[in-house]
């Protein structure tokens, strides 16, 4: 059970193809097609990070590890606004991708807000294993790329981003299909690999960005017909 570089260049090539014909998807109106390929570009983008930083792993504080661990940062920051507009496009509101990005972008930047912040602030005395007071770093784990994130308010962030993540589609009207799907899939990814490798946080959480790639497949058109609220419910 052994992640590789070739393994995450590989799912980020797919990942970018996935998001390309999500986009294509002329039945769909614009902002539709761009709020369901997204998210699937941006954990492909993850993915290309990974990928970058297996030579230099646990090369900590300097070089292509700090600038990946940089742009990693920004890349969970931005994951709220990546992914609660495409759980929005299933609602039966009209108004429910809109007021999504709204929501995404204000989390997302607060998010980014925190990571500038002096990261000695912080909500609780528990030592961050993941988001937090930190050294921020790109790490090898048992199996797979891990991260360490530097930012204040870590255990905000951590789960600002799992709510954007998991459970966010639950707000929207005669959103559950999706919302449900996200939610336990995100359970399984994230927590799974904790419980049955035992691997930190900050591992489990890379792992889940290469699982991100078949779970946000569900945004491609082939699958909207099970996710997208039931016949009656959706507005004429």
């Amino acid at each position: 059970m052994c992640f590789s570089a070739d393994m995450s260049l590989g799912l980020g090539i797919i990942g970018v193809a996935a998001s390309v014909v999500t986009y294509m998807d002329k039945t769909e109106p614009f902002w539709v097609r761009v709020a369901r390929a997204y998210p699937i570009f941006h954990f492909a983008l993850m993915e290309f990070i990974q990928y970058f930083a297996y030579p230099v792993a646990d090369q900590c504080g300097y070089g292509t590890n700090l600038l990946l661990s940089e742009l990693s940062t920004y890349h969970i920051c931005l994951q709220a606004l990546a992914i609660m507009p495409a759980l929005a496009t299933y609602s039966s509101d009209p108004t429910a991708v809109k007021k999504a990005f709204i929501t995404g972008a204000i989390l997302s930047s607060t998010f980014i807000v925190c990571t500038w912040l002096p990261q000695h602030w912080q909500m609780t005395d528990i030592q961050a294993s993941f988001i937090g007071d930190l050294v921020a770093c790109l790490f090898m784990g048992q199996y797979h790329i891990g991260y360490h994130i530097a930012s204040a308010f870590g255990f905000f962030v951590t789960f600002g981003a799992y709510f954007g993540l998991a459970l966010s589609g639950f707000v929207w009207k005669n959103n559950w299909r999706i919302g449900s799907y996200h939610f336990v899939m995100s359970l399984f990814t994230l927590y799974f690999p904790q419980w049955f490798w035992g691997v930190s946080t900050g591992e489990a959480a890379a792992i889940y960005c290469l699982f991100s790639i078949p779970i946000t497949a569900s945004f491609m058109p082939y699958f909207k017909r099970f996710f997208t609220a039931p016949p009656g419910l959706v507005p004429a």
